[in-house]
């Protein structure tokens, strides 16, 4: 496969990957080494893509991918920043890597229909509801926050908000809100070390300070968690009809109004999931669905796919055209409506979250014969 990537890659630039081709990338991307290789050619070409209508960008890219895929050097220097820079290039332009039950087909402009209004993918971005019913927009400003005489809190430009080493009396036991509208997303560290990143369309309910045996935080929408250890007092996330119990571990919790169940997916260390009838416990790799049907448990082959969104993209396999719409929506703020049949259409496929709207639909319609529409912040799928 070392051998024959470069090739692959460049196929797959000109739309020219046939179905087995298809097939082999996609099990390249199995291994994180690959997908981290990927994902750097995607922040790459952001980075210099206005070079694109400049410079060979495709010629300096089969050069880049020649060095790098050979392992002789990450950059070619003598290029950069004109021809390396152009071309990391048109290796991400398109770079949805759908690899679904259909080969890349025809260009992937050629049935979209939009207008000129751009949609911009979200941002960092949260309203701050402090204890005493106070609200702060967070945006990418630095401020420092205080909650009172004694006490500050932190948020900087990358969309952290920081709650370290906050201790309050039992006297001054308090809560804040944080809530991340569509078309957002941020992170922030409680009190006790643990971090949180939120997706676009959640809300969490948190103590300023933990005081006793239990750490409990309220979950609407979806989080990715890494608990700090504290055996002395367990981590609690309450969410729609469930309730984790953790020590200390990685694990990301869906739990948006508009779905038909919660799901629970376990990185490392160990969860315990409720409802009001049954409790599992999950081992890493593990997903719990808490549906009207029960509480159930699955075993994934690849945990990761469940924070792509937290890695900065879209990952799909095999997902229902409903599902992924509901996930374009609340990233992008706009409304979908479906034209036609959608039942039994799913995507596969990977696709960077910090494309405009229309870029990301040029992926999607290139793999899948549906067509979209854009009117306003109106999306309309034609299936």
């Amino acid at each position: 496969m070392k051998e024959s990537i470069e090739g692959l890659i460049a196929k797959f630039l000109r739309n020219e990957l046939s179905q087995s081709e298809a097939n082999l990338l996609k099990s390249w991307m199995e291994l994180p080494e690959n997908r981290a290789f990927l994902q750097n050619e995607i922040e790459l070409y952001h980075l210099v893509n206005a070079y694109c209508e400049t410079f060979d960008a495709e010629k300096a890219y089969e050069q880049h991918l020649a060095v790098v895929v050979g392992g002789k050097a990450t950059i070619i220097r003598s290029l950069w920043p004109r021809y390396v820079a152009a071309a990391a290039i048109l290796a991400v332009l398109t770079f949805g890597f759908y690899f679904g039950r259909n080969a890349l087909k025809d260009k992937a402009n050629a049935n979209l229909v939009a207008t000129e209004h751009v949609i911009e993918p979200g941002t960092d971005k949260a309203i701050l509801t402090l204890a005493d019913g106070k609200k702060i927009v967070l945006d990418a400003s630095q401020s420092i926050i205080n909650l009172d005489a004694h006490h500050q809190i932190s948020s900087d430009s990358s969309g952290l908000i920081s709650y370290e080493n906050m201790e309050l009396n039992a006297s001054q036991a308090a809560y804040n809100t944080i809530e991340i509208p569509k078309g957002g997303t941020y992170r922030l560290i409680l009190s006790d070390g643990t971090k949180v990143w939120l997706n676009a369309a959640s809300k969490l309910k948190y103590p300023v300070a933990y005081q006793g045996k239990e750490r409990v935080v309220e979950l609407e929408g979806e989080a990715y968690f890494e608990v700090t250890k504290d055996p002395s007092r367990k981590f609690k996330v309450k969410s729609k009809g469930q309730e984790l119990e953790v020590l200390g571990t990685k694990f990301n919790v869906s739990t948006y109004s508009d779905e038909a169940f919660v799901k629970t997916t376990l990185l490392e260390g160990a969860v315990k999931v409720s409802n009001s009838k049954k409790s599992v416990v999950l081992s890493p790799n593990q997903v719990s669905i808490n549906a009207k049907s029960g509480l159930h448990v699955q075993t994934l082959a690849d945990a990761e796919e469940a924070i792509a969104w937290k890695n900065g993209y879209f990952q799909f396999d095999d997902e229902p055209i409903e599902s992924v719409m509901r996930k374009i929506a609340r990233w992008y703020d706009i409304e979908i409506e479906f034209v036609g049949k959608s039942e039994g259409k799913k995507f596969n496929g990977i696709i960077t979250r910090n494309k405009t709207l229309k870029n990301a639909l040029k992926i999607m319609e290139a793999t899948e014969n549906v067509k979209f529409k854009i009117e306003g912040r109106k999306l309309i799928v034609k299936t």
